[in-house]
This record gives structure tokens, C-alpha cells and sequence, in this order.
């Protein structure tokens, strides 16, 4: 197998290292310029490129590393070394592809690691003969089915040339099963481990059993005996089997951020965030940095955002994240006197999180340890929302640049739900718990008692996009895509959406393609017909393109996954389904015809014409030594002369009725 050099074409320019392309999660890509209203348009070359098979579902986003040097080694492909652009596709069977990114090839496996392989000794704990991906059996649920691997999307260092990625592997040693969590950083050239993985989790026991270093004190779902340092107190364990990483990995000043929910709300469960120090890598290995529980003398609060990731401020400062539902009835939610819960617990909750250096996991906070909550917001209903499982964290907040703010607001947050109330948040002020009241920035009078937004979605299960002042939504349930605008007063306005079409159930987030602050384009997915959008990014009612409209089929994208999330780079959009990686772009202009002679005649006599002809393919347009066929019955040509160099015409004769003449390319 051969492949393409890279210095012969055009570099590309743009690298996606990490879900929703940016750490505020506003999904837009700014430096596009292949790619525009005009070039995307119906009846254009804009259309599938290619499709590449893989092993399993891709529910990771794809990402995009220009210009990665791929070595020799274990996993790559025979020919493939040299420079390439590489888009990287995780799936879930627990297999990470390095595909060549660029829009003129094929997308040819560079390298291919599973992590399946029993003979690498990264891949299994100590005496493991049999490593599998977690079948959808063993998790009580077929959320995701038939098989769990890797699910969350991975993130790239592009400083390291480093893919961090958590890979859930099913693994037989002893005779005894393993359900394992493992954090991996993977080399870019080659595949390989740069260090050994990190072990987050080892459950055996159906999950009795936990083997595992991240822990809060807590006497929540779970909880057991102090066996890391003996004290009196109770613990609540990582249990690699129930927690799924259903989130994106995010990369914060040398920090590796990684988040759990549930796999079908089957406990004992928790919402995790955990962190490394990866800062010195390759001399310390990984360095667990801190651990935070949100319902440590609780259950569930799962992290999960539609598959969405932490949101962070510019300086890393801070991060956002929401969480689901909790147990039990929590409609009189006790709180201290600095307003926060009583049993450290948040339960649909959009949380304010930073470092906290003054702890370590012998001397926690009341969620743990290095990772503190600093301000959150709880809806007033949250009761109601457990009570119908209407989680407020099936969506992800979007953090808006200073540029959105408004009078005595210039930090926002915009979060969701399945509710399908569109909160505005004061990043600085969040507003807490209030039993009657949602103290945000766009809550008014329901009639009913209780100051609230309105319902204006149905649902949100992804994250909000953002884009020359304007929020883009494609809601959760069977809805058409929306842009909002934010008035002076901070309340939220349809300024326009979708026609004739509704996205479907759990469709993912929506991406911007764009060139600063011009030829904007939203793309979004749309699980009812399968099919992948492009709007105008001026108004969600003028539709460009469609991936349906082609005929034949040609531009079909296959089956869209759920919350998949396409990406765009470099006049490509790459989108993942359950079973390919789909590869959209401009196809290369129609080859113009060449150009014909022109042949002409005048009779001389009832024998013999006068043949004159221009060639506009040479110049100066002259038939030299062009040769003159006649037929008689237009199929079977024999010659009849040549012309002289440079002439323009030439007399021919003996000819009978009915003849053909040609000279190359044109009869008479």
C-alpha cells in the first residue's frame, strides 16, 4: 500500500485536539476557508468523499493532528511512515485508528491499536489470558450495545504529540473477571504506550470488589471501610463496572480532566471527576492529582452532558460541568450558611469547579481532594425533575466570551436540560438553591408562583454552540435546530430555526465552520432521516446542503450515532457512525473537454471537396500532418491523404456519395 507525501499538497492549517474544538466548548472553527455558504451550496462539488470501515461504534468525536510524523512500530501499516494529517477515531471496540485526515486520499490506516491484545502488557492486569471489550450484558443495560470500550473522546497534546485516551476492557486472569478502566497515553507516531496506563479501576465480585486509588470519604451508595489510611470513617469507591466515561477528556495546564456517569442508572454509582498531573510525563509517569465526588453521602449526580466535556475558563482557573439526577426526594434541600447542601451533595446541578491545593486525599474537603465546588446553581424544581428522571446535566454548558456579556453580566454560562428550559447564568454569581425561585439571569414569573425560564426546547441532550453573538442548538428531542440570541435584558430569543425538519432523538452538538466572522456555516446531525445538515450560520432556515438530496444515495452517511458530533477542519467534515468514519468535501472540478477541430467543407465538383479546419488545442491553429479517413459507411475508415505541414486546407477528391470524412475528433 502506498501513500501520499505530504509535502507534495497544501499543509492543512487546523488541528481539533479536543471535543467541541476549544476548552469553553463553543464548538467553532474559525479558520476554515474551502468551505463556505457558496462552495457548500446544492448542486456544487461539495459531497462524500470517501467512507473507511472500522471495527465498531465510533461515539468519540474524531479529531484532527496536522502534520504528525508516523514512525515505524508495532501497530503502523507497511509504507505508511512519513508526515501526514491524521484524524483519529476511537471506537467501541476498543480499537484507536490513525487515518491519513487528508481530503484528496482515502483515508488509509496509518496505524491501528487495540487494546484487546493479551500479549501487550499494557493492555491487561497480571496474568490475564483473555481481554474483551464489556458486552452490553454484563452493564444490566443496552444503552450502548452490543459492546462498551471506548466511549468518552480523547484528547491530543499537540506539544507531546500525545493522545490521551480510557479505554473499558472485560479481562480473564485466574480464572477470575476483571471489568477495567485504564488511563492511556498514546504516542501519535506509532500507537504505542508513552508511559505505563494509569489503572483507574479494577472491579471484580460484580462490582463488589474495587481495586482502585480514587476514593472520597462519604458514607454514600457503596461505602465501605477506610482501607487506604484506617480510619474510622467510611469511603466511597471508584467501581469500574457501573461508572461510565461517557464524557470527553479534557487537557488544562498539564492537567488530564476525566468525568463518570452510569451505564442505565444501574448502582452503586456516582459523578466522578477525577484529574492527573501529566506535566512531567515521561519522568513520573501519570500523577493523580485530584479526586471530586458529587453525592459522596449520596448516589448517582452522574456526569455525562449527552457526551459532552468540562468547560473552562480562558487562565484554567475554573471549570463548569452539570450532573443528573439524585436519590431520593429532595425537595427541602438543607443547606448551610454559606448556602451550599448539607450533604455536599448536587443533584441537577451546574457546578463551578477549581484546584484545591490544601487538600490531599488523607485530608479531603467534603467531595474530596485537590478539585473543590466554589459556586453552583440548582433549579428550584429539581424534586420534579428526579421525580420524571428530567436530568438537568443531559446537556453541557457553554462557556461565552466577555463579547456576550451584558450590563452587570459580562461572564456568562448558558445551560440545559431535558426539561428544555435555556438557563443564562452569571458565571460570577450563580445563583445557588432557592425553593421558589431559579435565581438567573432569564427567570421570569410562570403564573404558578415560581420565577423560572420558559420551556423554549425539546430537551437538550449536547452541547450549545457559539458564533458571532448567536447560540446554536439542535435540541434532544425530535426538534428543530435553533439559534437564540441574547437581548439586552438578558432574555433568550428564537431568532430562527430549522424548516420542515426535526433533528431527531439524541442528536449530537452542533459544529461552525468559518472564516472570522464571515462564510459561517452549522452543521448539524439528524438521527430522524440520518442525514448530516448544512445551514447558513445567519439563519437555521436557509438550508445549503444535506447529506439525503444527492441522487442515488451518493452522499448517504450510514447510520448516525448517538450525540455524534461531526468535525471540521481543513475543508473536511469528518463524521463517525456505528460502523465507518464518513469523509465530506469539495470534489475535484470536471476535467473541461478538449478542445475538437473544427472541420468544414465546399464541394469542387460532384468528386472533390475543399476540407478547411481550425485546431484550438495548438497554437497557431494548424492541422499539421493531420490525416484525412473517409468511410462509406461511417464505421470503417481508410486514409485518404495527409495534410502538409501547416496548411490550413487541402482538396480531396475521388470521392463517392454518402462519404465521411474525418480528421481526428471531427467528422464532415
Amino acid at each position: 500500500m502506498g501513500f501520499e507525501a505530504l509535502e507534495s499538497r497544501t499543509l492543512l492549517a487546523v488541528n481539533v485536539l479536543n471535543y467541541h474544538n476549544d476548552t469553553a466548548s463553543t464548538g467553532q472553527n474559525l479558520l476554515e476557508t474551502d468551505l463556505t455558504p457558496a462552495s457548500v451550496s446544492t448542486g456544487g462539488r461539495f459531497g462524500k468523499l470517501f467512507t473507511v470501515p472500522v471495527d465498531g461504534q465510533i461515539y468519540a468525536q474524531p479529531l484532527i493532528d496536522t502534520a504528525v510524523t508516523i514512525t515505524t512500530g508495532p501497530n503502523t501499516v507497511a509504507g505508511a511512515a512519513g508526515l501526514h494529517d491524521v484524524v483519529f477515531v476511537a471506537t467501541q471496540h476498543d480499537t484507536l485508528y490513525a487515518l491519513d485526515a487528508s481530503t484528496t486520499g482515502s483515508g488509509a490506516i496509518l496505524w491501528k491499536r487495540s487494546f484487546l491484545d493479551a500479549s501487550n502488557p499494557n493492555n491487561g492486569v497480571p496474568g490475564t489470558t483473555v481481554i474483551a471489550t464489556v458486552p452490553a450484558s454484563s452493564l444490566l443495560t443496552q444503552d450502548i450495545n452490543p459492546e462498551v470500550g471506548i466511549t468518552g473522546t480523547p484528547v491530543i497534546d499537540g506539544a507531546t504529540n500525545t493522545l490521551y485516551v480510557i479505554t473499558k476492557t472485560q479481562e480473564t486472569a485466574g480464572g477470575i473477571t476483571h471489568i477495567v478502566q485504564r488511563l492511556h497515553a498514546i504516542n501519535l507516531a506509532d500507537g504505542t504506550d508513552r508511559v505505563t496506563p494509569y489503572l483507574i479501576g479494577d472491579s471484580t465480585g460484580n462490582g463488589a470488589n474495587n481495586n482502585t486509588q480514587i476514593f472520597v470519604y462519604g458514607t454514600g451508595d457503596g461505602a465501605s471501610a477506610d482501607t487506604y489510611y484506617g480510619t474510622a470513617n467510611t469511603v466511597v469507591k471508584f467501581n469500574a463496572l457501573r461508572q461510565n466515561q461517557r464524557m470527553a477528556l479534557s487537557l488544562v495546564n498539564g492537567q488530564i480532566y476525566a468525568s463518570w456517569a452510569s451505564h442505565g442508572d444501574n448502582g452503586p454509582y456516582h459523578g466522578w471527576v477525577v484529574k492527573w498531573d501529566v506535566s512531567q510525563l515521561t519522568t513520573t509517569g501519570f500523577k493523580l492529582s485530584g479526586v471530586l465526588n458529587v453525592s459522596p453521602n449520596g448516589a448517582e449526580g452522574g456526569i455525562w452532558q449527552g457526551g459532552g466535556q468540562l468547560a473552562f475558563e480562558a487562565n484554567g482557573s475554573a471549570f463548569y460541568f452539570e450532573t443528573g439526577n439524585g436519590a431520593g426526594n429532595h425537595a427541602a434541600i438543607q443547606l448551610d450558611a454559606n448556602g451550599f447542601p448539607t450533604d455536599a451533595s448536587y443533584y441537577d446541578a451546574v457546578i463551578r469547579a477549581a484546584a484545591d491545593p490544601t487538600t490531599t486525599a488523607a485530608s479531603q474537603n467534603r467531595n474530596g481532594w485537590g478539585i473543590k465546588i466554589v459556586d453552583y446553581f440548582i433549579p428550584y424544581n429539581q424534586s420534579a425533575l428526579d421525580a420524571v428522571d428530567a436530568d438537568l446535566g443531559s446537556a453541557g454548558p457553554l462557556l461565552l466570551p466577555d463579547s456576550a456579556g451584558i450590563a452587570n453580566h459580562p461572564h456568562l454560562l448558558v445551560a440545559s436540560g431535558k426539561q428544555g428550559r435555556v438557563y443564562l447564568i452569571d458565571r460570577d454569581n450563580m445563583g445557588k438553591f432557592s425553593p421558589n425561585t431559579d435565581n438567573v439571569i432569564n427567570a421570569v414569573p410562570d403564573g404558578a408562583g415560581h420565577n423560572t425560564p420558559p420551556v423554549i426546547l425539546a430537551g437538550l441532550l449536547n452541547t450549545p454552540s457559539y458564533y458571532n453573538g448567536k447560540i446554536y442548538i439542535d435540541p434532544g428531542y425530535s426538534d428543530t435546530a435553533k439559534i437564540l440570541t441574547i437581548n439586552a435584558n438578558g432574555m433568550l430569543t428564537v431568532a430562527s430555526q430549522s424548516t420542515g425538519t426535526k433533528m431527531g432523538n439524541l442528536s449530537g452538538s452542533i459544529s461552525i465552520s468559518a472564516s472570522g466572522s464571515t462564510n459561517g456555516i452549522a452543521w448539524v446531525m439528524d438521527r430522524a432521516t440520518n442525514a448530516i445538515h448544512a445551514y447558513d450560520a445567519s439563519s437555521m432556515a436557509s438550508e445549503l446542503w444535506n447529506s439525503n438530496q444527492a441522487a442515488g444515495s451518493a452522499d448517504a452517511v450510514g447510520a448516525v450515532t448517538k450525540f455524534g458530533t461531526p468535525t471540521i477542519a481543513n475543508g473536511g467534515v469528518y463524521v463517525g457512525t456505528l460502523n465507518s468514519l464518513v469523509v465530506y468535501g469539495l470534489k475535484p472540478p470536471t476535467a473541461a473537454a478538449p478542445a475538437k477541430p473544427v472541420l468544414s467543407a465546399s464541394p469542387l465538383s460532384s468528386t472533390s471537396v475543399s476540407l478547411s479546419w481550425t485546431d484550438p488545442s495548438v497554437s497557431p491553429n494548424l492541422a499539421s500532418g493531420y490525416t484525412v479517413e473517409e468511410s462509406l459507411d461511417g464505421t470503417n475508415f481508410t486514409p485518404v491523404t495527409t495534410a502538409p505541414a501547416g496548411s490550413l486546407a487541402i482538396a480531396v477528391g475521388g470521392l463517392q456519395p454518402q462519404t465521411t470524412l474525418l480528421i481526428p475528433d471531427s467528422r464532415l
